[in-house]
């Protein structure tokens, strides 16, 4: 698929997606995020955005949160990522410590990459039992001791 015809399917998709349904009233308070480096396939780079209502649901560390998976490194998260089940892109969310389910659908627009790894975008995903969930985010880049491999 030529690229502009990749985006333009992207455009169609971002702006029926924003017409469409609520969005989930879980979801409406999910103000802090952060970014951080995966192990990718293969032992290749990856990333994750989490978004969630406190800084240490942002950090992964407590629920509820959502966590954005893209099997690519952090600088070159800009673009349009369509969220599907087994693909380089996948949101999970994770509602409690032993809870999650994971995206049937959606999107993750990068708008940027700052040259500190701080990415800003917006997530419209819809999930099974958590619903609809749309917000803005400015992710601030996380440092972490991950070994890959």
């Amino acid at each position: 698929m030529s690229v502009t015809r990749l985006f333009s399917c992207s455009l169609v998709f971002l702006f029926a997606m924003a017409c469409s349904g609520s969005v989930s009233p879980v979801f409406r308070a999910f103000a802090y995020s952060s970014v951080a480096a995966q192990c990718g396939p293969a032992d290749g780079p990856a990333a994750a955005i989490f978004l969630a209502p406190t800084q240490e649901g942002a950090n992964g560390a407590t629920a509820p949160y959502v966590r954005v998976y893209v099997a690519v490194a952090v600088n070159q998260l800009a673009g349009v990522w369509p969220i599907k089940t087994n693909s380089d892109a996948t949101a999970w969310f994770q509602s409690d410590a032993s809870t999650s389910e994971v995206a049937e659908s959606g999107l993750m627009l990068v708008k940027s990459v700052d040259s500190d790894n701080t990415v800003t975008g917006l997530v419209d995903l819809y999930f099974s039992d958590a619903g609809h969930i749309k917000t803005d985010f400015r992710a601030k880049f996380r440092p972490n001791n991950i070994l890959c491999g």
